[in-house]
């Protein structure tokens, strides 16, 4: 935001707004994401409203899936409908950048994945609740925050794995790695609780004594 407002959108003002805006755009992915600048051509406007619809939903995921504002009563729902758009937005923008890299076909097909993936969880999370399924919707909404958090995951394992190998060379697999083992670890949760709460139901009543 503030090279595309002090490179793009601000030196750019006076040959009016819808210059000023594309400036904005593309100053910004080139002065403050040069590493995605190749974008710009093709869906540098997509990329650029995928990183600020992104950025809030990095932001504002972990708030709302914690147990201190869901105890906020009404909080927690306006906040849930607030993100729905977010996460939207986020999710089907990453589609067309993702097809837009110089990478394999099956490493741009994570990407992809995992941002229809991210939809599709926040899309059912909607429809457990709206069914009044608050267990169901609970869960949902963890995957769908498991699977935000896939941004986070591809910024920790860059830098790390450059550490031993080119970019060249595990870029393409991180379209995978950045999510794939966040939702299993969800599943592993869900499969978790599901036994806890068999053997609870199942469990004979215990005596004061036991």
């Amino acid at each position: 935001m503030p090279p595309g407002l002090y490179f793009g959108f601000f030196p750019s003002l006076d040959q009016g707004l819808s210059v000023a805006a594309w400036q904005f755009v593309e100053q910004g992915i080139r002065e403050g994401a040069r590493h995605v600048a190749y974008h710009i051509e093709n869906v540098g406007t997509t990329l650029a409203v995928h990183m600020v619809f992104g950025g809030l939903a990095v932001i504002l995921i972990p708030l709302q899936v914690s147990r201190w504002w869901r105890r906020r009563g009404t909080s927690h729902k306006t906040l849930g409908w607030v993100l729905v758009p977010v996460v939207t937005i986020s999710a089907l923008t990453t589609i067309p950048i993702s097809f837009n890299m110089d990478w394999p076909l099956w490493s741009e097909t994570g990407f992809a994945l995992g941002a229809f993936n991210w939809f599709a969880a926040l899309a059912i999370g909607i429809q457990a609740i709206l069914a009044g399924d608050v267990e169901r919707h609970r869960r949902w909404m963890i995957m769908m925050a498991a699977l935000s958090f896939g941004a986070v995951s591809f910024r920790l394992q860059l830098p790390i794995l450059r550490i031993w190998f080119e970019e060249e060379t595990v870029f393409p697999y991180i379209g995978w790695s950045c999510w794939v083992p966040n939702v299993l670890i969800v599943m592993w949760w869900w499969r978790r609780e599901k036994l806890r709460g068999g053997q609870t139901l199942s469990a004979p009543a215990a005596t004061p004594a036991e």
